[in-house]
């Protein structure tokens, strides 16, 4: 059976067909595979992704499997599985390859605008608190 998992996917790929992939055992394939190689356990990896160690199974049951229980997989062992489903970029934005988004002096930029900001706000609230004492002063006197 062919078909779209989202509306949003056919404006986006309008000529290409999704067969409905079975998530849970995509994740599967894709654990067996890391745990062979690096000679670790499923348990291991569950663990490693937040998840108690007899979720794994349950989750590699679920042909609908949530984006963010496969993301959080593909963070514990390095793997972008929006490859896997490429729908997880198009309606979740899920990628495995986070940008940095401050360089060290662009961090260093936020931290001196921030002062500046909190500078001007103490300022602003200094004023503001001796207008209210001025009209306080003006209305009992």
């Amino acid at each position: 059976m062919q078909y779209f998992s989202s509306q949003n996917e056919k404006k986006i790929f309008p000529n290409f067909v999704y067969m409905k992939n079975h998530r849970g055992e995509i994740l599967r394939k894709k654990l067996d595979e890391y745990a062979k190689e690096h000679a670790v356990s499923i348990l291991a990896i569950a663990k490693k992704a937040s998840y108690h160690p007899s979720s794994a199974y349950r989750h590699f049951e679920k042909d609908d499997l949530s984006f963010d229980i496969i993301h959080k997989y593909g963070r514990a062992i390095g793997h972008d599985f929006s490859k896997e489903f490429p729908e997880m970029l198009t309606e979740y934005g899920f990628s495995l390859e986070e940008k940095e988004i401050y360089s060290s002096s662009d961090l260093a930029k936020c931290i001196k605008e921030k002062e500046l900001w909190q500078k001007k706000y103490i300022e602003l609230l200094e004023e503001h608190n001796k207008l209210l004492l001025g009209k306080l002063e003006q209305k009992n006197g």
